[in-house]
């Protein structure tokens, strides 16, 4: 019987015979719901971020596509599926994932949970409106404007996250929170932290500006390190090009004379300037009273608050205690203790946001600060104590007087910053006053408090 005659007979019993030589057929492969190779755990992730979050389930996004948007930001290397049953979700990740912003942004995104969902956050909104645009606009699809929006929604995906997670860096750094930071790198904190600040735009320009004072206070500081540039003792070799000396930069001008001096770079054997550096740390607290008489309110008051909060992380950086002040000579005044071990988040946040309002003539404490000092509870040691205010203090010879003395007895140094105004008898208290224009970075007397 041959094969004919075979299948015939199956084919009457309902079978038949494959013939020889030919290959199965294989099914395609089904489309994948997400656009990403997933695990379970980044598929769960996705669900979660979608109940949590109100921004996101505004925009009406599946939980896969927002599993695909957390995983492109916290996912060491994403990678991408062959076939997604959104074709427009997989062209905006692809397009995304090129961009070389989101390859800036992906390093500080990747494996930070807090980082990661607020750059997916960004990445949602940016595709829900792409998404919508192609859904009210029939002929997008099929025209070559389709690829324009997606770059145009990438980008702007992109540049939206990094000021997010920039803005998250700044808040943390602040409140000495995160990578590098002395302070805790307990996520909760950091996440609690700012949303708090994100939800309140004094505070959030409090940490903005506190961001520019810190970055002049690690250039005073720079110098009193260690390592810092403070003296030259020398001359030694090395590949160090902020240390070479002139006859050594003058080679580079020299054509004959420029790959030599590339080799020696290489091989350190340049002539470089010796320098050495005294540390000097902190032996005592640190003390900053800031006024909050009806005339600070606005930015004066945030600008004050920022200096207070760059203090605090001075004062943290260098192991010493820090205690913050809100003087109001009408309604009393605030207080609040920072160790250098341990800071509650909660209560400076209520330390910064908060405002007395009130005042007089007299609003920096002079009769208050030995009382002001106990509830603080400050530590013995020579102490740094400054005020911030923008009133002509007037005070009588007796209360300067005692004053003085107590100053001497907590071995105090008193430096005063006095804005747009005349210090009055703020003057005579005063170790060294400073009028300062406005709070701008460059202003001598900011510097002089942030070199402490």
């Amino acid at each position: 019987m041959n094969n004919d005659e075979l299948n015939k007979l199956l084919d009457l019993e309902g079978g038949s015979l494959p013939s020889f030589g030919s290959e199965p057929t294989q099914k395609p492969a089904e489309a994948s719901l997400t656009a990403l190779k997933l695990d379970n755990w980044s598929l769960r992730k996705g669900d979660e971020l979608l109940k949590e979050s109100p921004r996101l389930r505004k925009l009406n996004l599946s939980s896969e596509a927002v599993a695909d948007l957390h995983a492109a930001a916290f996912l060491p290397n994403p990678e991408l599926e062959e076939t997604c049953s959104d074709p427009l979700r997989k062209q905006f990740l692809e397009e995304l994932i090129n961009t070389t912003t989101y390859q800036s942004l992906h390093a500080s995104t990747s494996l930070n949970g807090i980082a990661a969902e607020i750059a997916a956050i960004a990445f949602a909104e940016q595709f829900s409106l792409l998404a919508a645009r192609v859904e009210t606009s029939p002929k997008l699809p099929e025209s070559k404007s389709l690829e324009i929006e997606i770059i145009s929604n990438a980008s702007k995906a992109a540049k939206q996250a990094t000021e997010g997670v920039e803005e998250l860096e700044s808040v943390a750094q602040a409140f000495g929170l995160g990578k590098g930071e002395p302070g805790s790198s307990d996520v909760n904190a950091i996440a609690t932290t700012f949303k708090a600040v994100r939800s309140n735009s004094a505070l959030l320009r409090i940490c903005s500006l506190a961001g520019r004072y810190r970055q002049l206070a690690q250039g005073l500081h720079k110098a009193r390190s260690k390592n810092g540039f403070e003296e030259v003792t020398g001359l030694e070799s090395g590949g160090d090009i902020s240390r070479l000396v002139p006859t050594e930069l003058m080679r580079m001008c020299v054509p004959e004379l420029e790959l030599d001096l590339m080799r020696r770079l290489v091989e350190r054997q340049c002539l470089c300037r010796e320098f050495e550096a005294k540390e000097r740390v902190g032996l005592g607290p640190v003390v900053l009273v800031v006024d909050e008489s009806g005339s600070m309110i606005g930015s004066r008051n945030e600008s004050a608050k920022a200096i207070a909060l760059t203090l605090a992380w001075i004062a943290r950086k260098q192991n010493r205690w820090c205690g913050l002040v809100a003087f109001s000579g009408g309604s009393g005044h605030r207080v609040l203790s920072l160790p250098p071990e341990r800071w509650n988040q909660v209560d400076l946040l209520d330390w910064l946001e908060s405002f007395l309002g009130c005042g007089s003539d007299q609003d920096v404490p002079v009769r208050e600060a030995p009382t002001i000092f106990n509830e603080l509870s400050a530590p013995a040691g020579k102490t740094d104590l400054i005020y911030v205010t923008d009133a002509e203090l007037r005070i009588s010879e007796k209360k300067a007087s005692a004053f003085k003395t107590w100053k001497a007895s907590v071995k105090a140094r008193l430096i005063s910053l006095v804005l747009n105004t005349e210090p009055g008898d703020l003057k005579s208290i005063s170790d060294e006053v400073h009028i300062i224009s406005s709070f701008e970075p460059n202003e001598m007397g900011i510097k002089k408090v942030f070199s402490l």
